[in-house]
């Protein structure tokens, strides 16, 4: 019984048409219990619906003989009015080696084909009919500065017609544009990216390329949309990057005739500026500290063996740095990036500070055999340098002075011992007993003529001569030796006063050029607006209205 019901539905349906739909509903229902015809009423409803879009479809297609590679147009010197907006849902990366910027996108456009009007009232009131963008015209309208060679929307999404002939066509696009970088004040640096759109296949005087126009307030408080459109609750925001300005604006390049495609574009702008924080914990901060280890070095003293070795290290580490960061950047010879000036400085510096102790260790070995101090040096480098410096004298100073009171004291010993010699040779062995003895009982000596003089002399000579040779070699050779470790000592005291000195200038010029590299990358700001000359801001608050 209900295929009888649904054949009889089915053949009334296709004799009587729609005009008497309500008519063959009322009778129905006198025949058929109420659930039988509250089921029928629905697949009345859906048969009808789809045959009214399969209908207008065969209408604006098929009657009217829809072709879509004509422009929509009544005459050839028209040219269709396209209107360009751009979504941005994500900023995904920004590679600054590739000099690629990548997007996650919704491109809007829109136009009228007059071709695909229709009357509502004609076909069930439908408003909006979503078709497959490959059955219609569309504008051909790509990313021009693409660096893949992908010039097409990731998706051909349908497109929505309305009764008016309006096309709109939101596909979505994984955009990898190419971004000029300007290295200079890397990582305090912003970038200027844009993404340029126009028609591979039509001239300016076939269409004409707008930006959006809002009409959400009325058609008389109308505004072109003349920024990137954000959506807070799809976007994603960047780790990296953050977006200080994005303006949209229509080029027209007046020096290129209309016939060419490069006549007209449109282009969106990315204004981006780099957030720091994370080169500055990984890169800068160590950099900054180990360039600060270079200065120790004049702190370590010569003899520990490790001056070379901790500076060189330095140097090391630093070319290590500058390697890593170069890997990060364009291969480009139009500018040097910040960092990469500091690190040059940097190591320049530890050059100098590994040419220092080269010198502060020639002069600390140095001694009286293979060098000789002039007087110059000794009173520069040992008396007015150590002043100017606040450098205290060593401990055994004192020392010396008191070494110098002793040789003085060996040198009266030794003047006692010739004299002595002399008289020995003059007065005899007995002459000199009895000059004791009568000293001794009050008697005045008498001088007496010397007798065996040559012998006498001989005698004592032959006795006291080894001895006072012994202390004439000894006190020579303590005077050498004394001679030779002051001179010593004195080389050794150059060395630390050249030490003093270089950590006195290589420390201060560290400091006065780190402050001055990375305060040029900190005062480096993106502009207040968009283009130079421009004061409008193209952003969503200051609506230019037509």
């Amino acid at each position: 019984m209900n295929r009888q019901i649904k054949f009889n539905l089915n053949k009334t349906f296709l004799r009587i048409g729609r005009k008497n739909i309500r008519s063959v509903y009322l009778g129905l229902t006198c025949r058929l219990s109420a659930p039988v015809s509250v089921c029928c009423f629905y697949c009345f409803s859906v048969c009808l619906a789809r045959n009214q879009e399969e209908r207008l479809i065969n209408h604006l297609f098929k009657e009217r003989a829809y072709n879509k590679e004509v422009r929509p147009v009544e005459s050839q010197e028209q040219a269709v009015d396209v209107f360009l907006g751009l979504t941005l849902s994500n900023l995904i990366s920004l590679k600054e080696v590739d000099e690629t910027l990548t997007t996650n996108v919704w491109v809007e456009h829109g136009w009228n084909d007059t071709r695909l009007s229709w009357n509502t009232s004609e076909f069930d009131d439908i408003t909006i009919l979503r078709l497959p963008s490959s059955m219609v015209w569309l504008p051909e309208i790509v990313l021009e500065n693409n660096n893949d060679a992908q010039f097409q929307v990731a998706y051909y999404c349908n497109v929505l017609l309305s009764p008016n002939g309006y096309v709109y066509w939101l596909p979505p696009a994984i955009f990898r544009s190419s971004c000029p970088i300007n290295v200079n004040y890397f990582p305090f640096d912003w970038q200027n990216c844009s993404l340029k759109f126009s028609s591979l296949s039509y001239n300016a005087k076939e269409i004409n390329m707008h930006l959006k126009v809002d009409t959400e307030k009325g058609p008389d408080m109308s505004f072109p949309v003349e920024w990137i459109v954000i959506d807070l609750a799809a976007f994603t925001e960047n780790g990296e990057w953050e977006i200080i300005h994005k303006p949209a604006k229509k080029n027209v390049h007046k020096n290129i005739p209309m016939d060419s495609n490069k006549h007209q574009d449109i282009t969106f702008y990315l204004i981006i500026k780099r957030k720091p924080l994370f080169y500055i914990i990984n890169i800068i901060t160590p950099c900054v500290l180990i360039s600060f280890m270079a200065s120790l070095v004049y702190y370590l003293p010569a003899d520990s063996g490790e001056k070379m070795t901790l500076s060189i290290s330095v140097l090391l580490a630093q070319s290590v740095f500058l390697l890593l960061i170069s890997q990060r950047l364009p291969e480009t010879s139009l500018a040097i990036p910040l960092i990469v000036k500091y690190l040059t400085f940097i190591m320049l510096l530890v050059t100098v500070v590994v040419l220092t102790c080269v010198v502060v260790l020639n002069l600390h070995f140095r001694t009286p055999s293979t060098h000789v101090m002039s007087d110059w040096t000794k009173e520069f480098f040992l008396e007015r340098l150590p002043r100017i410096l606040h450098m205290s004298l060593p401990a055994d100073e004192a020392d010396a002075g008191q070494w110098k009171g002793a040789l003085q004291r060996r040198s009266s010993s030794l003047g006692y011992i010739s004299k002595a010699e002399e008289y020995y040779s003059v007065k005899s062995r007995s002459e000199l007993m009895f000059e004791k003895q009568s000293e001794r009982h009050g008697l005045v000596s008498r001088s007496t003529p010397a007798a065996g003089k040559t012998d006498v002399t001989e005698q004592l000579f032959t006795e006291i001569k080894p001895a006072v040779d012994s202390a004439n070699y000894i006190v020579k050779h303590m005077r050498d030796k004394n001679d030779y470790n002051e001179e010593k000592d004195n080389w050794t005291r150059i060395a630390r006063t050249v030490d003093r000195l270089c950590l006195f200038l290589v420390t201060p010029v560290m400091i006065l050029g780190t402050v001055i590299i990375f305060l040029r990358g900190m005062y480096n700001h993106p502009p207040p607006l968009p283009f130079e000359g421009d004061p409008y801001n193209y952003n969503s608050e200051n609506q230019r209205f037509l």
